[in-house]
């Protein structure tokens, strides 16, 4: 097994690993929150009772024009409240009750073609499906073949821009729609349409316990415009093949970039079953690892500061890492049962950023350390009177990588010539290690 540590790596090798867990982040920023993308005779009803059919694939501006004027003006959501303000927002919604299409999302291919980037790395993805549920029919005029109208796609603060005029007109058929698919807290907005008429048929995904056999109707199968490419698992076996990164063992940190269910029942505090929701690049991270042969958890970071900011420097506060939501409802802020700092310590391991103690666990941040997902813990503060204070920590997504010579960095990854006493401790994940008290210095976030 290589002793050598990780501080004492040359500075190219130092800039290499840098490289490397720059090259991860940016093939996670690669992979977009939305995956993009033939029967399009819409049904219609208006005021005189009289159906009425558009062929969006072959339609006229008069055709467009009346499907327009069947519309009620589009309110949108603010406040809680539904506002209508055509300065913000100017469309046409059409509700289900009003209108019927021949477009079927199954037979068209469009759910398989989506399906493996939104489901991706989801758990027994096999055994699940996506269902779609028709929502709403919005026109954004007027005008005939449309300018503009771009969709504007914002999460975790990178927007995407997705042009649904200019892949139609780049078509060669036509009779042709494009699709967006993305999850529902990725921020959207329609930008303004410069000239002719934006018709979008809206549909709500959910996922279901069995599969669905699609059969297709034999015309062209839809195919997403970007498949996930393996940028990611490249740059993580690269990584684990140099002996400079973490020598003894450590872990990949990754802010979650979706919000999750967070539980905060002192009774249920487990946060291990958040790895089965993951989505969109979380997933993707948690596949990715486990194909390459690496363990993924879910678990919480405590910043001592934001604990104990009334007493401790910042210089001496530690970041401190947590299996499950820290209960703290049997502990007693009277002075005898130590510092709420020291009981959180005792909950979990010291992360190490800069030292080689092998009392605390190294992590190296990919994604970034955020606060989406929060997790609160109760307990009673005593001071001039009882009274309820909280705890707060954030849930973040690790790779637990072994020590080189172990699991998937053995020769050969065959662990069989280790001895008793180093299978014994091979067998203890990464990120289980006791620490002693110790004080580290606390990196910026």
């Amino acid at each position: 097994m290589s002793t050598t540590s990780e501080n004492d790596a040359t500075f190219v090798a130092a800039s290499i690993i840098k490289s490397h867990l720059k090259t991860l982040r940016k093939a996670l920023r690669k992979d977009a929150p939305y995956t993009a993308g033939e029967d399009l005779a819409i049904y219609y009803s208006v005021d005189d009772d009289h159906p009425r059919e558009i062929n969006l694939g072959n339609t006229s501006e008069n055709e467009l024009q009346d499907l327009a004027a069947a519309c009620q003006k589009a309110t949108f959501g603010l406040n809680q409240e539904d506002v209508l303000d055509e300065t913000y927002r100017k469309a046409g919604k059409m509700d289900l009750d009003k209108f019927a299409t021949r477009l079927d999302v199954l037979s068209s291919g469009l759910l398989a073609a989506i399906r493996p980037t939104i489901m991706q790395g989801q758990t027994e993805a096999d055994n699940k499906t996506l269902i779609p549920e028709l929502y709403k029919l919005n026109v954004y005029g007027p005008g005939s073949a449309h300018e503009g109208g771009e969709l504007t796609l914002e999460h975790d603060e990178t927007v995407w821009t997705f042009d649904s005029a200019a892949k139609i007109a780049e078509s060669a058929h036509p009779s042709y729609s494009v699709y967006v698919a993305f999850y529902s807290d990725v921020i959207h907005t329609v930008e303004p349409v410069k000239s002719g008429y934006r018709v979008t048929l809206t549909y709500n995904l959910f996922l279901g316990d069995e599969a669905i056999h699609i059969v297709t109707n034999g015309g062209t199968r839809v195919l997403p415009d970007h498949h996930p490419d393996r940028l990611f698992d490249n740059t993580l076996r690269t990584l684990l093949a140099d002996d400079q990164f973490l020598p003894r063992g450590g872990l990949l940190g990754f802010g979650l970039t979706h919000r999750y269910p967070i539980p905060s029942d002192e009774k249920h505090n487990r946060i291990e079953p958040l790895l089965k929701l993951l989505k969109g690049s979380d997933a993707r991270i948690r596949s990715v690892a486990e194909d390459v042969g690496l363990s993924t958890k879910v678990k919480i970071v405590y910043d001592t500061y934001t604990v104990g900011y009334s007493y401790i420097s910042r210089e001496d506060a530690k970041d401190i890492l947590a299996d499950d939501v820290i209960k703290l409802d049997d502990w007693n802020d009277d002075g005898y049962d130590g510092t709420l700092e020291e009981e959180i310590e005792r909950h979990g391991v010291v992360l190490s950023y800069d030292s080689d103690d092998e009392n605390e666990t190294r992590v190296h941040w990919v994604v970034p350390f955020n606060r989406r997902n929060i997790a609160k813990s109760r307990y009673i503060g005593q001071g001039n009177e009882a009274s309820m204070q909280y705890v707060y920590g954030s849930a973040a997504l690790f790779v637990e990588v072994p020590a080189v010579g172990r699991g998937v960095r053995a020769v050969g990854h065959d662990n069989d010539d280790v001895g008793d006493e180093d299978e014994q401790e091979a067998e203890e994940p990464v990120g289980k290690r006791r620490h002693k008290k110790r004080k580290t210095k606390h990196p910026a976030m």
